[in-house]
C-alpha cells in the first residue's frame, strides 16, 4: 500500500461543509479559512471526488461525492482507521461490504464500491438518495398520527427483513438513516434505508463497567446512543433483533413525540436502558391503542429473545393492530 500523500488531503469549510483540494485556502462561497480533514484524500481511489460533508461522528465521516467517470452523485462513508485496527474488523468489513455490494433492493440504498485507504481507514460508496430524512419529518410534524406512522414503519420492516434474509444487519438504524420521498400519486412516501454500518460499536471483551467514556472516545459508542439496543450498549454482538429494537425506538418516538429513554450523559442513559421500562406510550399519545403500544413495547424488550424475531413479524403485528384504531 503506498505511503500517505499529505498533498492529496481534502480540506473543508466548517461553515458550509463544502470540500476542497489541499491547495485551496479559503471557501469560495463563505470566505472562511479551510481546515484539513485528518488524512482523507480529496479524490478517493482516483475516482470519487469529495464535494461536501453530510455528517461526522466518532467512527468517521459521510460525504457526498462525484463519480468522476459517470458524473453521478454518490455517498461515501469513510470509517476511521481506529475502528478498523483489529484485523478481524477488517475481515468483517470486507465480507459484509462485499455482501452488500451484491445485494439489491428497491428500499435500500445500493452499495457500489468499497476499499481501504492509505492510512488503513475504510470507505464504502453507496447510492445518493434524495428526499427528507424521517428525523426532518419528525421535527416538522411532531407526533405522527397512527394511520401515517404505521405504513411507514411497515415499509421499513419490509426493507429490514430483505436485508436480514441476505445476512445484513443495519446496526445503526435511526431516523436519519430513513429517507422519505413523497410521490404525487401515492398516499404515503417511498421509504429507503441508508447508511448501513459495517463495524460494531464495541467489543464485548473490551467492555467493563465504567469504560463507556473510553468506548465513546475511540468511536465505539455514538455520542447519543438513543437507538442502540441493550446488547449493543453492553458491547455484545448485534443481530437482526437489535435492528428490531432500534425500530421500536423509532416507532415509539414517531407516535410519542419523544424516545423511550433520555439522559444528559451516556452513563445515565445506560442505567435507564438496562434497568427501566419506557413510559406508557398511550399516556403520550391517547390515539395509540393498547395493541399497538404492546407490540412496540415488545420490540423494546431488554432481552432479544423476548422481542419479535423477524421484522416481518413486527410488521404483521402493527398492521393488524392499526385496524383496531
Amino acid at each position: 500500500m503506498p505511503a500517505f500523500d499529505p498533498t492529496a488531503t481534502v480540506r473543508q469549510c466548517v461553515s458550509c461543509k463544502r470540500c476542497y483540494p489541499v491547495n485551496q485556502q479559503f471557501c469560495r462561497d463563505c470566505l472562511v479559512e479551510l481546515t484539513t480533514i485528518e488524512t482523507i484524500p480529496y479524490t478517493i481511489n482516483a475516482r470519487y471526488q469529495l464535494e461536501r460533508i453530510i455528517k461526522q461522528g466518532g467512527s468517521g465521516f459521510v460525504f457526498v461525492a462525484t463519480n468522476l467517470e459517470s458524473g453521478q452523485d454518490v455517498v461515501i462513508k469513510v470509517i476511521r482507521a481506529s475502528a478498523m485496527a483489529d484485523p478481524r474488523a477488517q475481515d468483517r468489513f470486507r465480507r459484509e461490504a462485499q455482501l452488500a455490494a451484491h445485494f439489491h433492493h428497491a428500499q435500500i440504498a445500493a452499495v457500489y464500491d468499497f476499499g481501504m485507504l492509505q492510512d488503513a481507514s475504510a470507505y464504502v460508496v453507496s447510492e445518493y438518495v434524495k428526499g427528507t430524512t424521517l428525523r426532518q419529518e419528525m421535527q416538522r410534524n411532531g407526533k405522527f398520527k397512527v394511520d401515517k406512522a404505521v405504513p411507514i414503519l411497515a415499509e421499513i420492516c419490509e426493507a429490514l427483513d430483505a436485508a436480514h434474509k441476505a445476512g445484513l444487519v443495519h446496526r445503526d438504524l435511526k431516523p436519519e438513516s430513513i429517507i422519505l420521498t413523497p410521490k404525487p400519486d401515492q398516499a404515503y412516501p417511498d421509504v429507503k434505508l441508508v447508511d448501513f454500518s459495517f463495524i460494531k460499536f464495541a467489543s464485548g471483551k473490551q467492555f467493563v463497567p465504567g469504560t463507556t467514556a473510553k468506548l465513546q472516545a475511540v468511536g465505539q459508542l455514538p455520542l447519543r446512543p438513543t437507538y442502540l439496543s441493550p446488547e449493543q450498549y453492553l458491547g455484545e454482538e448485534a443481530d437482526l433483533r437489535s435492528d428490531i429494537y432500534s425500530l421500536g425506538v423509532i416507532a415509539y418516538e414517531m407516535l410519542g413525540g419523544q424516545p423511550p429513554f433520555t439522559a444528559k450523559k451516556v452513563g445515565e442513559f445506560g442505567v435507564k436502558l438496562l434497568n427501566s421500562r419506557p413510559p406508557s406510550l398511550r399516556s403520550l399519545n391517547p390515539d395509540v391503542n393498547i395493541v399497538i403500544e404492546a407490540e412496540i413495547l415488545r420490540a423494546l424488550e431488554k432481552e432479544p429473545e423476548a422481542r419479535q424475531q423477524r421484522a416481518l413479524e413486527f410488521r404483521r403485528e402493527l398492521m393488524n393492530a392499526i385496524h383496531l384504531s
